[in-house]
């Protein structure tokens, strides 16, 4: 295929935020172990969540994941971004807050390099923000890839034929994100690259 368009999954891919999400959750939730927060990622988080957040809850979450915005939680993948923006259309596709996924983005100068940042405020399903990048972005689903963390994401991406590109430094480890059959599986962004790299 010509790739032209790149989706990627926020939290554990461009943003390092499994232990500032992990503290938020326990803080709400103490009950919760790593592996429940771990586990919670295997599906759609809001269809099938693990951690069984009341909405006081989700909304509290989403204030906290806010407040704690940092251009650090990007430090590593803002230069990836930069140069993946002169060649491809970038999107963001999240389960997460858009507020605080822009914020972010801004605190990192990397706002403006993405077409649209499609988190829980447009739809929770994975499956409908990849339709919505078609029908309202004009995105060829057969032109892209979308690199994610995560099983819940990869079996997502499945549903509507994208490719994906799971990496082990995330919140899923690579032998959980095998037994979802990911397109390819990367251990660092030079391997990612090699593999866009191949895919153009």
């Amino acid at each position: 295929m010509a790739l032209k368009n790149i989706i990627f999954d926020f939290d554990g891919v461009l943003a390092d935020t499994f232990e500032m999400n992990l503290t938020i959750s326990q803080s709400l939730l103490p009950s919760v172990t790593v592996e429940d927060f771990i586990a919670h990622h295997d599906g759609n988080v809001h269809a099938q969540p693990v951690m069984k957040f009341t909405p006081e809850m989700v909304q509290t979450f989403r204030e906290e994941y806010r407040s704690r915005t940092s251009a650090l939680l990007m430090a590593t993948t803002t230069p990836v971004v930069h140069s993946l923006a002169k060649h491809y259309r970038l999107f963001i596709i999240s389960s997460n807050d858009e507020v605080g996924i822009k914020a972010i983005l801004a605190e990192a100068g990397c706002e403006n390099l993405f077409e649209a940042v499609l988190g829980y405020e447009t739809h929770y399903s994975k499956v409908e923000k990849f339709k919505l990048c078609v029908a309202e972005y004009g995105v060829d689903l057969a032109e892209t890839v979308f690199i994610t963390d995560t099983v819940g994401d990869i079996k997502e991406a499945h549903k509507v034929g994208v490719s994906t590109i799971a990496v082990t430094f995330g919140f899923h480890v690579r032998e959980r994100l095998l037994s979802a059959s990911p397109y390819r599986i990367c251990d660092s962004w030079d391997e990612v690259q090699t593999e866009i790299d191949k895919m153009q």
